[in-house]
């Protein structure tokens, strides 16, 4: 799309293996993260993989965003099933593929924007920075943090590499977007960030307009009571807790029905080793379709593995709440997102994976009458928006 009106065009490079047409997480937000660009303005260019999340399996396209050049590469790319070899191999990756195609074009850009994770490709743009580009980094995650909870001593010096690299990365920026007040304060005290170098961006809404079109009725059918988790399935998302949750509540709970939309090796294994007749594991739905699947949920769950709140905020929250969606929250005590959640009519906040308390917790959301679709009834919904970011990024450059 052409925008309304001329703005002084800039030249902006988006730097994340994650990208166009990948239907979730970090690759749908570039994805609206580059159009808003474009829409402002700017000429953008993308340096990314052919799509391979959730599935960790390169599907090769020739896709391109409209008004957006995707440089992409890693066809051949094979990742292993497991997390830190799979991390270690795209990390490695994408550091020499950023180095191969940034050389020779790292003079045309005015606005640099890292997208973290992965850390490790800030190396060399550190070393071939331009004077004239400004670098501004989107942290969705903080990949050290998880060293505090994760067990065993190679996991822990491992994460602690992870966390060298990653404060290299951020202090190579010019500016650094947070997803999150928590994550913000926590790299600022654990890298020693100067505050006056970064600010906070909440997820934005993706979803223009919520209509219930039927699309949905033959896997959540009119009137059923049903409590979803849906989109990307990881380690942060506690998986073997949250399906624990769900035969808890299916046990207790008999016109209740547990629904898992995702796709990916967690999910798989989830899918075959997690069985009861009323609970369903279904492909994530196509993008056109989800606001309908917000509105047929009757509870939608946020799990977070202990101790990782500070490490990232999810996502999907902003499309939960401005969809009035119901919202069961697993977090830490006192995190940002217990406190979004807290404040939210229609949020349910538990502190700890114990069954009992959080089985009760469940019980009473699914309870709680729901309300029609609104524009959203939580103060920080203003913060969620596309125009926030792109705000913070052109007042860098």
């Amino acid at each position: 799309a052409t925008p309304d009106r001329q703005l002084p065009l800039n030249k902006a490079l988006i730097l994340s293996p994650f990208f166009f047409p990948e239907p979730i997480s970090t690759g749908k937000y570039n994805t609206y993260l580059a159009q808003s660009l474009r829409n402002e303005g700017f000429e953008v260019e993308v340096m990314c993989c052919h799509p391979v999340y959730p599935k960790w399996e390169v599907e090769s396209t020739n896709d391109q965003l409209e008004g957006v050049l995707s440089i992409r590469g890693g066809q051949g790319l094979k990742f292993p099933s497991n997390m830190l070899l799979r991390r270690l191999i795209l990390e490695l990756w994408y550091l020499q593929f950023v180095l191969f195609n940034y050389w020779s074009r790292r003079n045309i850009y005015n606005v640099v924007i890292p997208i973290f994770p992965p850390s490790m490709f800030m190396l060399a743009i550190s070393l071939l920075k331009p004077k004239k580009a400004k670098v501004v980094g989107i942290v969705h995650d903080l990949q050290g943090v998880y060293s505090s909870y994760t067990g065993g001593y190679v996991r822990k010096w491992i994460y602690r590499c992870i966390a060298l690299v990653e404060k290299r990365a951020f202090k190579a920026c010019d500016h650094l977007i947070f997803l999150s007040e928590g994550m913000r304060k926590v790299a600022s005290e654990a890298y020693a960030l100067k505050r006056e170098t970064s600010s906070v961006q909440y997820p934005f809404v993706t979803i223009e307009k919520f209509e219930n079109n039927g699309d949905l009725a033959d896997l959540i059918p009119d009137g059923e009571q049903a409590i979803v988790y849906s989109g990307a399935l990881g380690e942060k998302q506690s998986p073997e807790n949250l399906m624990k949750l769900f035969l808890f509540l299916l046990e207790a709970k008999a016109e209740l029905k547990a629904h898992i939309f995702s796709q990916g090796p967690i999910y798989e294994r989830l899918k075959e080793t997690h069985r009861h007749p009323r609970l369903q594991f279904h492909s994530l739905v196509k993008e056109e379709m989800l606001p309908e699947l917000l509105m047929r949920s009757t509870v939608q769950v946020i799990p977070q593995e202990s101790g990782s709140s500070d490490g990232s905020l999810p996502s999907k929250l902003p499309n939960l709440l401005a969809a009035g969606t119901k919202i069961l929250c697993i977090t830490d005590p006192d995190s940002e997102l217990a406190q979004i959640i807290g404040s939210y009519s229609q949020g349910g906040v538990a502190t700890s994976w114990e069954m009992k308390p959080l089985v009760q917790i469940a019980s009473d959301l699914l309870e709680k009458d729901g309300m029609e679709y609104r524009d959203g009834d939580h103060v920080h919904l203003k913060q969620f928006t596309r125009q926030g970011l792109v705000g913070k990024i052109k007042a860098v450059v």
